[in-house]
């Protein structure tokens, strides 16, 4: 099956006052009105993509709320396609009973936390709770851990070697490290070499292809392709574009880049199925 590990489905009232207008000066290319359900069925098609994982996103502190029964609705609309995560602040003293109601009411199937816009530290004792109940819940979790472009992000929380004592603990839950970790991406190698539950997923990468050359081939190097897995960032970025952008990286290299080899590139693309992080294919 062709995945799409990360793409996002809003309304633009959902970002709220600070991150909408930052996500339309920083983006450019994209605006906070493109993450529609029709644009995403729509963008799916067009790059044969057979399931897609839908993320929501909840900030507490700056009013940044995709919620979770948006994602739920998605996901009632194209169950053959659309594959939901939930998202939960660990600053909310709420937040371990919304993620077993999103986990048990609206059947999402993972969580998405992000340490460096949500403000929290990975191994504090809040984040811990979350981790306890989506473990107790069977749900794998993507973190976006890496880099951000709001200004009040918290970059000391954003490094992806902060997670590796959470994967050394929950080591039965898949962790899924967003944008292969950059700027941190030799992090994210080190983190799965020694953490066979944990996987990175390439979105928001392919218009760097310096950067993904060099990331790809540190992932080839600590010997952790299996567990590399594409992901568009949609609607930031539109799946074809990707594939298209993936696939020159191993046919022209940017100079002075290492060589990628095209099949592992196809590998990546068609061959990493949703049961490598314990969720059942959807059905067509």
């Amino acid at each position: 099956m062709r995945i799409d590990w990360h793409s996002h489905v809003w309304l633009p009232e959902h970002l709220g006052p600070e991150w909408g207008p930052d996500y339309d000066a920083n983006v450019g290319w994209a605006t906070s009105a493109a993450g529609s359900w029709d644009a995403h069925r729509d963008a799916m098609d067009e790059a044969g993509i057979d399931a897609a994982i839908v993320l929501a996103l909840v900030v507490c502190d700056i009013d940044l709320d995709i919620p979770n029964e948006y994602v739920a609705g998605i996901v009632e609309r194209d169950p053959a396609r659309a594959i939901g995560f939930a998202s939960v602040d660990p600053n909310d003293p709420d937040a371990v009973d919304k993620l077993r109601y999103a986990a048990t009411d609206l059947g999402l199937k993972g969580v998405k936390l992000s340490p460096p816009y949500q403000g929290f530290h990975p191994h504090s004792d809040a984040a811990w709770r979350v981790y306890t109940a989506a473990a107790d819940l069977g749900l794998a979790m993507t973190f976006h851990q890496g880099g951000v472009f709001l200004r009040s992000g918290a970059l000391e929380y954003a490094q992806p070697v902060l997670l590796d004592r959470v994967a050394r603990t929950f080591r039965d839950t898949p962790i899924i490290i967003a944008h292969a970790g950059q700027p941190w991406s030799f992090e994210t190698q080190a983190v799965m070499f020694k953490n066979p539950n944990v996987f990175t997923d390439l979105s928001a990468r392919f218009g760097r292809p310096a950067q993904l050359a060099s990331i790809l081939q540190g992932l080839v190097d600590y010997g952790v392709t299996d567990r590399v897995l594409f992901g568009s960032d949609f609607p930031t970025y539109r799946p074809a574009d990707c594939l298209t952008q993936f696939r020159a990286l191993g046919d022209h290299p940017p100079a002075g880049s290492p060589h990628i080899d095209p099949a592992l590139i196809e590998d990546i693309i068609d061959n990493r199925p949703l049961s490598l992080v314990g969720l059942a294919p959807t059905t067509h």
